[in-house]
């Protein structure tokens, strides 16, 4: 089959005007005109009469005038628009041949800007899931998160709080109630505990849920006394239920109580939801006390309310409800207040989702500097050939658009890689931000993604290929035409040009170096912190008890004595103790307190520290040194009001200090009508709000029989794991329907509470390593170029006696000059950019001078043995063969 010749250009179309396409049409009627009018003048009119019959015959001249013109515009600018997009197709076609001669330049400039290109859409799509994209909910806009505002805390409501706002409010649609509980599910495979809610029957009407089997919760739902109904999530149903349709109004066992099934949540219910295995409906009565405070409150704004209006109806209802409970809320000052839903769901993520977009943007800068570093040195070495092109009649345009054209070409192949990553990172962040980063589950490759990473493509080819592409199209076209290939590389304009570009690749690298550093510096504080005990070989895990099968305080104390009896005797097992707590990040309660020596004073906002509640050898077993006073016995646990507490030293140092805290005595949760609480004891300090917090101080008190939550704290003789399935069995022996959960050493959970801190390090840093390397390759191309446009110099000065050190250090010079510039500048920037994280480090200030100059030390030997390998390979080389092949 004979191949189909390539279009080429009409020998009749040259590029007209618009005015000369009027003048075309415009002569072609008068052609036409004047002929008729010589024939009817020939047949005997006169010259008058013959042009008027002339235009008589001919009809319409003005209309056929205007439509003639209109087809010559139209062929025209369809003319062009082919020769366009034919030599657009022949630009590709050549440049496509010209990147496949230059393998090694044409894979470098793909690989590292499609490796920016791909990372920056990938952190770009966790961002836009998490901040950008907003709540998957009906109307978004209008939901909110109600709290009591306290400065500088935010608390949730109590039960007298939900019911008062429920009553009064007027500027909601609608206002839901939840908190969150785990609780043991037990079926006929034995017994697991689940994470759920207790919601009020209003809850997900609120966000607009609407379940997809059965029914919502209805207010009949919430009234006491009646039987406990549930929904269970789409995994929940399917898994455990069988995904059967005729569960609705079937019971299930949840903490030993019958549940009744009442619906199943669809697959996909936004943040407020996901995760949940089951809802149980809030059966909320009026409490004795404002307190405690556990239910965390969303509404929905009534569209013609404003915010405004809104919050100061919260204002009004806060205060008319502070007189009725003023014996137990003494906080005057604490208002009702509001903030937007989705801002309470992103939480504190927005420096850290910066900070991750930032560096991977820098990482993609720095790759097109260094791709249009490599193409300025690839046009400079074509110049000959361009100024060729430019002899032939091309214009400075169509050279640039050739240029453009081979810079497309890579943008393009970068393009395909940055898919190929994007599309497994974002895979790879779903994972590996669940757990610490809001609506991690929402994180794909999707439409926004696409458009961001084509967005990139189309930036990537501008920014690496528009300055090689202006700068190739310049210049006289005789002097190029006139000059050597190797004499044409020697262009001041173009080692200047080249040299900024490396001073700014250190300059943008600098910053992320610096980032990396004061993070990597933070994490290994947060790893020295001091949790105040020995760690090693103390294993945990909780225990809830059902109210309904451990209701009574003596079944619960039994069940709780025959456990620690039965543990102490497992091999290898030195000793056990309970506790609702454990260090470093589970703290068993937040709660205030009054002192006697300094007490707040009416209507004032009381001071608040951790609440763990222990048994009394939980401060053996951890090994806290007694400091002062004394440790509280068995008894203290079975009085029905609190008379002794144990406290901390920075407890005692906050409120007490250069004085002793035993005998101090306080009046705890805001009621002023209970007894006076005694500190009997001082003890040495352990990390119970997380590694991070400053130290405010703990207090310890006695934990009662009747306690139904517990922490089973264990120290062993050897490997907690050995220990492990015993204490399982123990627990299956004693009720086969009570789940051991949550089971982990301190070490574990110290790991847990760093993991957070070591990703965003790791990322920074493998980001800053990358930035590194990009910075290398600019330095060493730069200075490889250097030497290669002087070796005839170089050789000439050897020749003539010169030092081959003064050489090597005048070559390396000339390297380093541009690099120190670059790191001066990056350290000025990092210096006010690393202020922006300042919540993201511990125990290390952003102006860390051992990291800056750490940094600029690091950059400077690495660029220093970039610039060193080039000279030495130039002074090295023999004058005379340098001249003989000049």
């Amino acid at each position: 089959m004979p191949k189909t010749p390539p279009a080429r250009r009409p020998f009749w179309f040259l590029g007209r005007r618009p005015e000369t396409v009027q003048s075309d049409v415009d002569e072609e009627l008068n052609v036409h005109l004047e002929m008729r009018r010589e024939e009817l003048t020939a047949r005997g009119l006169s010259a008058d009469a013959a042009r008027h019959e002339a235009l008589r015959q001919f009809g319409d001249l003005e209309g056929t005038r205007e439509y003639c013109r209109r087809q010559g515009h139209e062929k025209e600018k369809r003319m062009r628009r082919l020769l366009m997009l034919d030599d657009l197709t022949q630009d590709l076609r050549i440049s496509f041949r010209g990147l496949r001669r230059a393998p090694l330049m044409t894979l470098t400039i793909i690989a590292t800007v499609g490796l920016g290109i791909g990372a920056t859409t990938t952190i770009f799509s966790g961002v836009n899931a998490s901040l950008l994209r907003p709540l998957p909910y009906r109307d978004p806009g209008q939901l909110v998160r109600i709290y009591t505002d306290s400065p500088p805390n935010k608390w949730h409501f109590s039960v007298a709080d939900y019911l008062a706002l429920q009553a009064q409010q007027t500027h909601f649609e609608r206002i839901g109630g939840y908190s969150d509980r785990s609780m043991a599910f037990s079926d006929a495979g034995g017994a697991e505990r689940l994470q759920g809610r207790i919601i009020s029957w209003t809850f997900l009407g609120v966000l607009g849920v609407v379940p997809v089997v059965g029914r919502d919760f209805t207010e009949l739902d919430s009234q006491p006394g009646r039987m406990s109904s549930v929904i269970v999530s789409q995994g929940f149903w399917q898994q455990r239920l069988g995904g059967r349709e005729d569960v609705i109004g079937s019971t299930i066992r949840l903490d030993a109580i019958d549940h009744q099934v009442v619906g199943v949540l669809p697959p996909r219910v936004g943040p407020f939801v996901q995760g949940q295995q089951f809802f149980v409906a809030a059966q909320w009565s009026t409490p004795r006390r404002r307190g405690p405070f556990f239910i965390r409150v969303v509404a929905r704004l009534r569209p013609d309310v404003s915010r405004a209006a809104a919050a100061e109806e919260l204002r009004a209802i806060s205060h008319r409800i502070f007189p009725i409970w003023r014996v137990s809320y003494q906080d005057e000052k604490a208002t009702f207040a509001m903030m937007d839903l989705k801002e309470f769901v992103v939480g504190d993520v927005h420096t850290i989702a910066g900070l991750a977009l930032a560096s991977v943007a820098l990482v993609w800068l720095i790759a097109c500097t260094n791709a249009s570093n490599l193409l300025i040195a690839r046009v400079t070495s074509r110049r000959r050939e361009l100024a060729v092109r430019s002899a032939l009649g091309a214009s400075r345009a169509r050279v640039v658009r050739y240029l453009l054209a081979e810079s497309s070409l890579l943008a393009m192949g970068s393009a395909a890689i940055g898919i190929a990553i994007a599309w497994g990172g974002v895979n790879l962040l779903r994972e590996l931000a669940t757990g610490y980063f809001p609506r991690a589950y929402a994180i794909a490759f999707d439409g926004q993604s696409l458009a961001v990473l084509i967005g990139l493509t189309a930036a990537s080819a501008l920014l690496f290929g528009l300055i090689p592409s202006v700068h190739g199209a310049g210049g006289p076209v005789d002097e190029s035409l006139r000059s050597l290939g190797r004499s044409s590389t020697g262009s001041r304009a173009v080692r200047r040009l080249r040299r900024v570009l490396v001073a700014s690749q250190f300059t943008i690298a600098t910053p992320l170096l610096v980032t990396a550093g004061l993070l990597a510096v933070s994490l290994n504080e947060l790893g020295r912190v001091d949790l105040g005990f020995d760690s090693r070989n103390i294993l945990s895990g909780g225990i809830q008890l059902p109210n309904a099968t451990y209701g009574e305080p003596q079944r619960a104390a039994a069940f709780w004595d025959d456990l620690k009896r039965r543990a102490e005797a497992l091999p290898g097992v030195a000793g056990i103790a309970y506790a609702d707590g454990r260090p470093p990040n589970d703290v068993g309660n937040i709660n205030n307190f009054d002192l006697e020596d300094f007490p707040a004073g009416e209507g004032q906002p009381q001071p608040v520290a951790p609440w763990v509640s222990v048994t009394p050898d939980y401060f053996r077993l951890l090994g806290l040194t007694l400091l002062q006073g004394q440790i509280f016995d068995e008894r203290e646990g079975q009085r029905e009001q609190l008379e002794a507490v144990v406290v901390d030293r920075a407890w005692a140092t906050r409120f007490f200090p250069g004085q002793s805290a035993v005998g101090k005595r306080f009046k705890e949760g805001g009621c002023t009508q209970c007894p006076w609480t005694t500190v009997v004891g001082v003890v040495s300090d352990v990390k119970y709000a997380g590694l991070e917090k400053p130290d405010e101080g703990s207090v310890y008190w006695p934990m009662g029989n009747d306690s139904n939550f517990r922490y089973i704290v264990l120290r062993t003789r050897t490997d907690p794991a050995a220990v492990l399935p015993g204490l399982r069995q123990v627990v299956r022996e004693l009720d086969a329907g009570l789940p051991f959960s949550n089971v982990a050493t301190v070490d574990e959970l110290v790991a847990r509470s760093l993991q957070r801190p070591r990703s965003l390090s790791l990322l920074v840093g493998s980001l800053a390593l990358v930035a590194l390397i990009l910075s290398t390759i600019g330095i060493y191309g730069v200075m490889a170029y250097y030497v290669q446009q002087h070796t005839k110099d170089i050789g000439i000065r050897v020749a003539l006696g010169g030092s081959r050190g003064a050489l090597f250090r005048l070559v390396v010079g000339q390297g380093m000059k541009v690099v120190a510039a670059g790191i001066v500048v990056g350290l000025a920037a990092a210096f006010g950019l690393t202020r922006l994280m300042s919540s993201l480090l511990f125990g290390v200030s952003t102006a860390d001078t051992l990291t800056f100059v750490a940094v600029g030390l690091l950059l400077s030997l690495v660029a220093l043995i970039a610039c060193a390998v080039p000279a030495k390979r130039a002074v090295g080389v023999a004058p005379a063969i340098v001249l003989r092949n000049d």
